[in-house]
């Protein structure tokens, strides 16, 4: 295939570009590299490739979509730094020219698109808009305020991709991930669908950790977290629809 038909289908392919970078996808991952939609859970386990995959689809939007704006936005800035530090490795990997600006924070292509990591903070999240990706890393960690202060950045064309273990039954990613008619596409990537694990590393860490963490963080299950006084299911069982509430004079 010529140059110009690679560059094409890479366009038109995530995965196609991936694998021009040495990246073969596992099945999870094509779908989800693939995926059309505006809004999207991925409901994953710890070490699956997440961080790979959502590197990919960031390098590949800002290459083929020039002038795009694309946010990483993560707990802490170490952890959207990280991120960066994974496209930044990749776009080293196409042999491209030198970015226009690489910092900690940022990386601005020569066609002016631009990849920023950021904090969960209300403060640093505020005054960006128009962004043609956002990714919510660490997603169930991101506070519910942080949340509703990155919805309006997204461009009306945009997409956002939350990823996370879970972290109990609380917040907006387990909200949405219960909520089935909210219009948000959902993955979920078990230790058991993931080739980055074989039988015996799963024994191994099932064994070394407790049920909840393993449960948790492998299996994707959104339990009770242990510092909850009262479990969930035994506060909801704890209200009946037969009795009625004190009426106050």
């Amino acid at each position: 295939m010529s140059e110009l038909g690679q560059d094409l289908a890479a366009a038109l392919d995530p995965v196609v570009f991936g694998r021009r970078l040495g990246f073969d996808a596992e099945p999870w991952q094509e779908r989800l590299l693939r995926s059309s939609s505006a809004r999207t859970l991925v409901l994953c386990a710890r070490q699956v490739g997440k961080t790979q995959t959502t590197s990919m689809k960031a390098l590949h939007v800002a290459v083929f979509e020039p002038g795009s704006l694309v946010l990483i936005i993560s707990p802490s800035q170490r952890q959207s730094d990280e991120m960066l530090l994974r496209v930044k490795a990749l776009y080293r990997g196409l042999g491209r020219a030198k970015p226009s600006r690489d910092s900690g924070s940022e990386l601005v292509l020569e066609n002016g698109s631009r990849i920023v990591s950021l904090p969960g903070t209300e403060g640093t999240s505020r005054g960006f808009s128009g962004a043609r990706l956002i990714v919510l890393d660490e997603a169930s960690r991101v506070e519910d305020d942080i949340f509703a202060s990155v919805l309006p950045m997204v461009a009306s064309d945009g997409a956002i991709w939350a990823l996370s273990t879970p972290w109990g039954r609380r917040g907006w990613f387990h909200a949405l991930h219960e909520d089935p008619v909210n219009g948000w596409e959902r993955h979920k990537v078990t230790v058991y669908e993931s080739a980055q694990y074989t039988p015996a590393r799963i024994a191994e860490v099932r064994a070394a950790l407790g049920s909840f963490t393993f449960a948790s963080d492998y299996e994707c299950e959104f339990g009770d977290t242990d510092s909850q006084l009262f479990g969930t299911e035994l506060v909801r069982a704890a209200f009946s629809p037969l009795v009625k509430g004190l009426e106050l004079p």
